[in-house]
C-alpha cells in the first residue's frame, strides 16, 4: 500500500516511524508529538464529534481532521501538525476542545492521544479479530452510518483510504498557537487576570517565557504578527 503509506507518513508519521502494522507512535523521543487525536467510544456520540469538526474548521479556521471509524474505539478525529510540539502543548490543544464542545459526553466516553500512559495507537486501517471488523477513515457525510456499528465488515479499499488522506492538511505552526491561544483564553465575563485572558497576552507570555522552547517563542512571535498591523 505505499500510496496510503505515504499519506499517512505525511500527516502523521515522526521520523523514524515504522511502517503498519506497527503502533503508530505518537511522541518522539524528544518529547513531541505531530499527530493529535480524539475519540469517542460510543458510535452514539457521532453527531457532538461531527460539531466539534466544524468548529475547527468555523471558529478556529483550521484544516479539518481526518475521521474515522474502529470496531474497537468507534470514531476518532486526527489532527495534524505540520511541525511537532511538545507533548504538552499538543495535550493543551486537545483538553480544550473537549471543555468547550464535548463537556456534556460522560469523561469515561472521551479519549485524547498523547496522554500519560497513551503514548501509541493502533494504526488505521486495520483487521481487530475479535470483532472481525475493520477499523477505516471514512467520509464525514457517512459518519451516522455508523453510529449503531462502527468498522468495516470487509477491509477498505487502500487507494480509496490514500484519496481521503490525500485532501486532509497539516496545522502549521503559526495557526496552532493562535487556536492554541483562542482556545485556552479565560471565558468573557471571568474573574481574576491571566495570560491566558486573551490570545495576545498567552503568545506575550510564552515568547518572553525563557523556560520554553526557542522554537516555540518564533512561532508565538510569528502567530504575534497579525496583533500588531
Amino acid at each position: 500500500m505505499p500510496k496510503l503509506h505515504a499519506e499517512l507518513e505525511r500527516l502523521y508519521f515522526l521520523p523514524g516511524q515504522a511502517l503498519p502494522p506497527a503502533p503508530l507512535r505518537l511522541v518522539g523521543a524528544d518529547g513531541e508529538s505531530r499527530c493529535l487525536v480524539l475519540g469517542l467510544s460510543r458510535g452514539e456520540d457521532w453527531e457532538a464529534l461531527a460539531k466539534l469538526c466544524a468548529a475547527v474548521q468555523d471558529e478556529l479556521a483550521l484544516p479539518a481532521p481526518a475521521l474515522s471509524v474502529s470496531p474497537t474505539a468507534s470514531f476518532q478525529a486526527w489532527f495534524s501538525l505540520a511541525e511537532p510540539v511538545p507533548r504538552a502543548q499538543a495535550e493543551a490543544f486537545l483538553e480544550a476542545l473537549v471543555r468547550q464542545h464535548l463537556a456534556g459526553l460522560p469523561a469515561a466516553r472521551v479519549h485524547i492521544f498523547p496522554r500519560p500512559g497513551a503514548d501509541i495507537l493502533n494504526p488505521v486501517p486495520a483487521f481487530d479479530p475479535e470483532s472481525g471488523r475493520w477499523s477505516a477513515f471514512i467520509d464525514p457525510g457517512m459518519g451516522s452510518m455508523f453510529a449503531d456499528a462502527p468498522g468495516l465488515d470487509l477491509a477498505p479499499n487502500p487507494e480509496r483510504q490514500a484519496d481521503m488522506l490525500a485532501g486532509i492538511g497539516s496545522i502549521r505552526p503559526a495557526d496552532f498557537s493562535r487556536a492554541l491561544a483562542q482556545l485556552t483564553q479565560a471565558p468573557e465575563g471571568a474573574a481574576g487576570p491571566g495570560p491566558r485572558q486573551d490570545p495576545r497576552q498567552f503568545l506575550l507570555a510564552v515568547m518572553q517565557d525563557e523556560k520554553v522552547a526557542l522554537r516555540e517563542r518564533i512561532r508565538a512571535a510569528k502567530a504575534l504578527l497579525p496583533y500588531w498591523k
